[in-house]
């Protein structure tokens, strides 16, 4: 069983990338676009099959981590959720 991905051992939650990778590897659709003045559009769902979920945030560190909630939030029984639990706070 894997240990589940909440921080590292620094204390940093997991970056973007991990999040895209382990979204795409559960099957989970999403989309993240950003513009030059620091603003970041973060989805789950797509196009096609309808947008769950949507938000603009501040930053890179902040898609990431409303990517992993709202993934785990919207999809409780998937691969992604057991890597990446409900924090302990929320």
């Amino acid at each position: 069983m894997t240990t589940p991905d909440r921080k590292d051992e620094a204390g940093r939650r997991p970056d973007l990338g991990t999040i895209i990778t382990a979204l795409h590897d559960s099957e989970i659709n999403g989309e993240v676009s950003w513009f030059f003045d620091g603003v970041w559009r973060v989805k789950l769902g797509d196009e096609a099959n309808g947008i769950d979920a949507e938000a603009l945030v501040a930053s890179c560190e902040e898609a990431a981590e409303w990517l992993r909630a709202n993934a785990v939030r919207r999809y409780p029984d998937s691969t992604f959720a057991k890597r990446f639990p409900r924090s302990d706070s929320g």
